[in-house]
């Protein structure tokens, strides 16, 4: 019989579902916060190339999340 393996005395299974969650979490934050600044720059009329970069990266960090 397979012994089973565990990280930090949780199963494996439990410690990568943790993890997943954890780093969706974290992107979904990030996500935020890129949406954040992009609205304090169109709120004072910034520099484009940065309010669309930032479109693009919460966009990508959303993406991520599944």
């Amino acid at each position: 019989m397979a012994r089973e393996i565990r990280i930090g005395g949780v199963p494996t299974d439990s410690a990568a579902n943790a993890a997943n969650i954890a780093v969706r979490d974290w992107l979904e934050t990030q996500a935020r916060i890129a949406a954040y600044w992009r609205d304090i720059l169109v709120d004072q009329n910034g520099d484009l190339d940065l309010i669309e970069a930032l479109d693009a990266h919460a966009l990508f960090l959303r993406s991520a999340t599944g």
